[in-house]
């Protein structure tokens, strides 16, 4: 009887062994992927900030809204960035308790549109298609525009750096946009005052 039993066991785990070795190991997330993430445990206005499409940059990194540093990706699982996600909210005093989700939409050598990202204080938060000649002000009214939220503040996420423009400024509006960069409208206050300076847009505008 004991023999009897040993056999199916055997075969039933030299199956899930092959299957296991037959399947194809996933290489993890890559620059060039974009990733659907959604978050929830956090209140409704501030799901529309984080939740959107993002693209993983060149240097395998991920800028996500509020967060002060980039967020590495390359590598991980989507299962894997999404707790990291979840843990560099947490770090930052951002959000206690947040439920993010994270999954692939587009493989690096699926050929897409150029896209810019927007959200925060924005109607559609997400990605828009990038234009050649498109500016700021564009991007957001492709958003659906600033809603009742909106503050003047709006930062603009270039290869890295971050720079606040002021959205009562007509100049900082046409300032045209480049495919990859990050658009998020920032909530006003009590007092809605630009948080910005000239001389950094500046370097926008040479």
């Amino acid at each position: 009887m004991k023999n009897t039993m040993k056999r199916p066991l055997t075969k039933l785990a030299g199956f899930l062994l092959l299957c296991i070795l037959a399947s194809p190991a996933y290489a993890g997330l890559e620059p060039g992927e974009q990733i659907n993430l959604t978050i929830r445990g956090v209140e409704p206005a501030e799901q529309q900030k984080i939740s959107g499409i993002y693209r993983i940059g060149e240097t395998g990194s991920v800028r996500l809204p509020l967060l002060t540093e980039l967020l590495a990706a390359r590598g991980l699982t989507p299962e894997q960035f999404a707790r990291a996600a979840e843990a560099a909210y947490r770090k930052a005093g951002i959000y206690s308790r947040p439920a993010i989700e994270v999954e692939t939409v587009q493989g690096k050598d699926q050929q897409g549109p150029a896209l810019i990202s927007v959200g925060g204080q924005v109607r559609r938060s997400g990605d828009t298609p990038f234009r050649k000649g498109m500016t700021v002000v564009q991007a957001i009214d492709n958003a659906g525009g600033r809603n009742d939220f909106g503050s003047r503040n709006m930062f603009l996420i270039r290869d890295g750096k971050q720079y606040c423009l002021d959205f009562t400024n007509l100049a900082h509006k046409n300032i045209v946009l480049h495919p990859g960069d990050s658009l998020q409208v920032d909530e006003k206050g009590i007092l809605d005052r630009w948080k910005g300076n000239e001389e950094t847009v500046k370097k926008l505008m040479e």
